[in-house]
């Protein structure tokens, strides 16, 4: 199956870290899922040392959103994201 087009993608987790990033991607690879990394820059015009943030978008294609999100759900990381 390929899947061509961003437009065609959607974020279904944010990581702040690439191993949080690395370890979602392969649970998700490993369930048959095509993932894609995106990092999204926070930084709009602001100083570098002004701590700027960032963050890993995880994204999956539109029609597997729902099994990644339902699987997402189903599985305990330890991690707090509200």
């Amino acid at each position: 199956m390929k899947y061509q087009g961003i437009d065609h993608w959607v974020s279904v987790f944010e990581a702040t870290t690439w191993e949080e990033a690395a370890m979602i991607k392969g649970m998700l690879e490993a369930a048959k899922i095509p993932v894609m990394l995106d990092r999204d820059s926070l930084d709009n015009g602001y100083s570098l040392s002004f701590s700027v943030m960032n963050e890993i978008l995880i994204k999956v294609p539109k029609n597997k959103a729902s099994t990644a999100a339902q699987l997402l759900q189903s599985k305990s990381f330890g991690l707090s994201h509200e």
